[in-house]
């Protein structure tokens, strides 16, 4: 899969597990169909066709329509882990790659506003001492610690308690970066709905729920969130599935997001608000308010219950009572995110599977993950070894299928 240089030594690459992250020549490619469109699968399909490659990108709608805006806000851990080394990569990594694209394309599709990570009262659940965090972390040019008075300065509003601060926030229009992602030279989009890929020679075709293809390529890349194990077991690949060890697990929470009006929050903060749950900055008059998890969902929707819960949400983080009647009647968006045990993604390629790769397991970083595993499956399928320097052992192991 990934050709690794300077990051093991010799005795790990002679390990047999992971001689799974090499690649030969072979592993070249010259058109790679996409399925899903998605922030990673039209990242993956953009960074491919910068690269030369042709690129088909199909799914049945067009995703995240009505997503206005979502947020990256980085992990850390007082450890540093390879789940928070993972998580501030590529956060810095796409911060490096959303510069170059709004600089060289004049677009605007979100800014590096920051985050605030805000203290949860005491008895909460699952409340950390933020602070001590912060100090054992011990990068406080990535992550330190604000208390009230300076973090309500950084969010330009009056907030409740203090929090972790991370400069390398950002705030991201989602429909803006997709659809610009999508309209790079050498990308096609196709909005059908894949139901299986089959071998066909050293390539892959897809065909469509009758059965007629619709595309053919030299390999595929499933970003399709948590279909993606749905359709390997529909193409007859439940071998495939079962060998690899994290995507077994992969299972699907529904969640949605509430559009509040910006003028009951005080005008909403200046940057990303979060704990339990968060509050974004607002555009054209609206601030995102989400955060909610429903398992067992069988329909991702908007529900009386989940606006209540993004409004309650939004009015403790902000320290106020946001006064909305007409719940029903706020615009908002609901999905799928698809999660594994440890909430970190699966990158990789099948094993024993040429050229047919995953990306999925989001769970609610998509824009974290989505340029550091576009670079991955890039410098991969174009025979390069990785670009990445700072990838080491116990990262690249902690993110494969």
């Amino acid at each position: 899969m990934f050709h690794v240089t300077d990051c093991f030594d010799a005795a790990y690459l002679l390990n047999a597990k992971m001689n799974r992250y090499l690649v030969d020549a072979s592993a070249h490619a010259n058109h790679v169909i996409v399925v899903g469109s998605g922030i990673c699968g039209s990242t993956v399909a953009a960074m491919l066709a910068q690269s030369g490659l042709k690129v088909t990108v199909i799914d049945a709608v067009a995703a995240h329509k009505g997503h206005i805006a979502a947020a990256l806000t980085p992990v850390i851990s007082s450890d540093d882990n390879p789940r928070s080394r993972l998580s501030r990569l590529g956060a810095r990594l796409a911060d490096r790659y959303w510069r170059d694209l709004q600089a060289e394309t004049g677009v605007r599709f979100g800014s590096a506003c920051g985050a605030l990570q805000l203290q949860r009262p005491d008895g909460s659940k699952r409340a950390q001492d933020l602070k001590a965090q912060a100090e054992v972390f011990a990068q406080p040019h990535w992550a330190r610690w604000v208390e009230r008075d300076q973090a309500s300065e950084l969010a330009a509003i009056e907030l409740p308690r203090g929090g972790i601060w991370y400069p390398g926030g950002w705030l991201i229009q989602v429909p803006e970066l997709i659809g610009l992602l999508q309209a790079t030279p050498g990308v096609q989009m196709m909005f059908c709905e894949v139901n299986s890929i089959e071998r066909a020679g050293q390539g892959w075709l897809v065909k469509d729920v009758k059965g007629n293809p619709l595309a053919q390529g030299d390999a595929v890349v499933l970003a399709n969130a948590g279909d993606v194990t749905g359709l390997l077991k529909r193409s007859g690949f439940e071998q495939a599935v079962s060998a690899c060890s994290r995507l077994a697990a992969l299972h699907r929470l529904a969640g949605e997001i509430t559009l509040l009006p910006a003028d009951r929050l005080r005008g909403g903060p200046s940057c990303i608000v979060g704990g339990d749950g968060y509050v974004l900055p607002a555009i054209d008059g609206w601030c995102v308010s989400g955060g909610t998890y429903v398992r067992g969902a069988q329909r991702a929707e908007c529900t009386e219950m989940g606006i209540r819960t993004n409004i309650d949400r939004a009015g403790q983080l902000l320290g106020l009572s946001p006064e909305i009647d007409r719940y029903q009647n706020l615009p908002g968006w609901a999905g799928w995110r698809a999660v594994l045990p440890g909430r970190l993604p699966a990158i990789g390629q099948i094993p024993s599977m040429p050229k047919l790769w995953v990306f999925t397991a989001n769970a609610s970083r998509g824009l974290t993950w989505s340029v550091l595993g576009a670079m991955l499956i890039r410098d991969a399928l174009t025979g390069q070894k990785i670009s990445i320097g700072e990838l080491d052992q116990r990262m690249l192991s902690a993110i494969e299928p």
